[in-house]
């Protein structure tokens, strides 16, 4: 009895389960959960397809779980996918879901359960065909902070109930929207899980909203006419055409923007000059979205747009519209043009006072020992890079040590969570290991050891796959560090770069 006391001890440290003898996949295992109504439990087999909560069909997810769905009293969905005890490491996965919510973030849950957690998501109090969630405050609170943090109550349960005890470590990872919840889990309900990756997510939704209902509402329709999707392209290409040899390395990519000198006059044309090129008024209307964004009293509310980022006007967002418009003015067909920042960004911060995510009081997640995570991409067109920066930096001036248990990468070349030119493969949210999973190229693998051991993620390897075969890899470092080219390097691995303070 003695050694066993002493091996259940060691057991958190090292990362080995206490092996769990689950129960059957049947409702009465769950029936005892409070507040959890409209339960449907499923055993979904290894080669199983699955319906998902939409209706549509999805293919077997190669491993054998109970699915456990149900309604938290509030109305906030939950669904729990359970894997077999045999094959569960003692640990709870939440994927946070992006844009307006209203549904599960499945591609998260699958991978975690690949990787033998107990994984879970939320809709966030709300279906995606509800055009009017946002004018009911019981659901604006679910989706401002009340439904992840249910979902980990919960899931929780839901999993004690299944195995005998509850996981060991809970984890968070979530981009865009799921982003924002994985600050606002850090920020409001510190004890919910152990460690966070929070990305693509601007720590002021309020902020975020305006630029995008200013650009896509307001001056889109002005400069249409003019501004094509061809002349946006032509102007990021521009910008990488200027600035991506700065770094030593010509990849298409801009690895620091901030430095980059390009504007969008130097594409005006000339009488003799080259073409393509932008007539006086087209630089104008993209001075004018590339410009930082301010209010009437001439206070700035982000920085603008880095050189290279390609502006896209749509889809619109229909949550900026949804904010300012039904619940601010209280009108499903208001007009954009009358929108005032000072006036309406003061009425939505009253109206939804939960829905900002900008706290930098971090010392409840630091006291309980969570680490978090938060990467951004220098080239997200959407949520501006300077803002998760602006909010980095403060909460690092009033945290003397951030550093024992925050990181933030920021990555070149990244669109908005995916896609783009860059190394945009390094185990972040959406669902995708990265081609090497370990602590060096997954953060969630990185993530995991920090929490287990202690030893915090001072570089990562991001990889760029193309026909299956990786093309390149690169450095990502934690700011305000960022990857150098090791002199007489020639930049295609990652090992070829250093972390430094310098420019690169």
């Amino acid at each position: 009895m003695r050694l066993l006391a002493m091996v259940a001890m060691l057991l958190p440290a090292t990362g080995i389960a206490m092996p769990a003898q689950a129960k059957s996949c049947t409702s009465e295992t769950f029936a005892g959960i409070a507040d959890v109504s409209s339960l449907r439990v499923e055993r979904v087999g290894a080669g199983q397809a699955w319906t998902d909560d939409m209706g549509e069909q999805r293919p077997a997810v190669g491993t054998t779980f109970c699915r456990v769905r149900g309604m938290v009293a509030t109305g906030i969905g939950i669904e729990v996918w359970l894997p077999l005890a045999e094959s569960w490491n003692g640990k709870f996965l939440a994927g946070g879901v992006g844009g307006e919510a209203g549904t599960y973030n499945y591609a998260d849950m699958a991978r975690g359960l690949g990787h033998g957690y107990a994984s879970a998501s939320t809709d966030a109090g709300h279906r995606q065909d509800d055009e009017h969630w946002a004018l009911d405050p019981v659901k604006g609170a679910a989706f401002a902070s009340e439904g992840n943090h249910q979902l980990a109550v919960k899931a929780k349960e839901v999993i004690a109930a299944f195995y005998g005890h509850g996981p060991r470590r809970s984890y968070f990872i979530g981009c865009s929207g799921g982003g924002r919840e994985g600050l606002k889990e850090a920020q409001q309900f510190p004890d919910d899980f152990d460690g966070i990756i929070a990305a693509g997510a601007g720590p002021d939704q309020l902020a975020v909203s305006a630029r995008l209902l200013w650009s896509q509402y307001i001056v889109q329709p002005e400069i249409e006419a003019i501004m094509s999707g061809n002349d946006w392209a032509l102007i990021s290409r521009g910008a990488v055409a200027a600035c991506d040899a700065q770094d030593g390395v010509v990849d298409g990519v801009i690895s620091a923007p901030r430095s980059c000198r390009f504007r969008p006059r130097d594409l005006l044309c000339e009488a003799d000059g080259p073409s393509p090129c932008l007539s006086e008024a087209q630089v104008q209307a993209a001075e004018r979205i590339y410009a930082p964004l301010q209010d009437e009293q001439g206070r700035f509310i982000d920085q603008g747009l880095l050189p290279g980022v390609e502006v896209t006007m749509s889809p619109r967002s229909a949550f900026a519209f949804s904010l300012f418009g039904r619940l601010v003015h209280g009108n499903p067909n208001w007009d954009p043009r009358g929108f005032d920042f000072t006036r309406d960004m003061a009425a939505a911060r009253r109206l939804w006072p939960d829905l900002p995510n900008d706290s930098t009081d971090l010392s409840g997640f630091r006291a309980r020992g969570g680490r978090l995570i938060y990467y951004h991409s220098w080239a997200d067109p959407w949520i501006l890079a300077q803002l998760p920066i602006d909010w980095f930096e403060k909460v690092s001036r009033e945290t003397p040590d951030a550093d024992s248990f925050m990181r933030l990468f920021m990555v070149a070349g990244m669109g908005h969570c995916s896609g783009g030119a860059g190394a945009n493969l390094f185990g972040g949210a959406g669902g995708k290991d990265a081609p090497q999973v370990d602590a060096e190229h997954d953060m969630l693998a990185a993530l995991d050891r920090w929490v287990e051991t202690g030893v915090a993620p001072d570089w990562m390897i991001a990889s760029r796959v193309e026909k299956n075969k990786i093309a390149f890899t690169r450095l990502l470092c934690p700011y305000p560090r960022q990857a150098k080219l090791r002199p007489g390097a020639s930049g295609r691995v990652a090992a070829d770069y250093i972390c430094t303070k310098e420019a690169p």
